[in-house]
């Protein structure tokens, strides 16, 4: 009677276990050695990002939003490295600030060239933000010439080593 027991309380703690794993479609991100999405957006002076466009040339990209200060000074410190070095990257940064006003005084702020930056006003909401599955300080990627992630979570001391 005991193995009876024991078999009935193993099979019972099986199944609730088993009704609990989350069946839904969990986006997964994107990691080096994979291909970029493309990622189409309006720029602040009516440009437009597509980063299709910039197929042969290396790209740093960079997620923020003005109310995530790592985030914030991590975009900035890349934009300085880059605009420094005369590195033959270029630069793009995509913000997930829903306040437009406040995503643009960040950039004079920040002393940002405005063709580099882009915003995304849906914020967390955005497919972007959800298919690269960003949290509290973001991502960046260095893409490389044929849209492969070559790093992720890029700082100016990886740069060094990495271009």
């Amino acid at each position: 009677m005991k193995y009876v027991n024991f078999c009935l309380a193993a099979i019972i703690s099986l199944l609730l276990m088993s009704s609990s794993i989350k069946t839904d479609k969990t986006s997964i991100g994107y990691y080096p050695g994979e291909q970029i999405p493309n990622i189409v957006l309006s720029g602040l002076e009516g440009q437009h990002l597509d980063l299709s466009e910039h197929q042969g040339k290396k790209v740093v990209l960079s997620f923020w939003a003005a109310y995530d200060a790592q985030s914030r000074a991590s975009n900035v410190q890349l934009y300085n490295y880059l605009k420094e070095n005369e590195a033959d990257v270029t630069f793009l940064s995509v913000s997930f600030d829903e306040n437009r006003n406040v995503f643009e005084r960040t950039v004079l702020l920040d002393k940002i060239d405005l063709n580099s930056q882009f915003c995304d006003e849906n914020g967390t909401n955005s497919e972007i933000y959800k298919d690269f599955q960003l949290r509290k300080g973001f991502k960046s990627y260095l893409i490389d010439e044929t849209g492969v992630i070559t790093a992720m979570n890029v700082t100016p001391e990886k740069l060094k080593v990495l271009l």
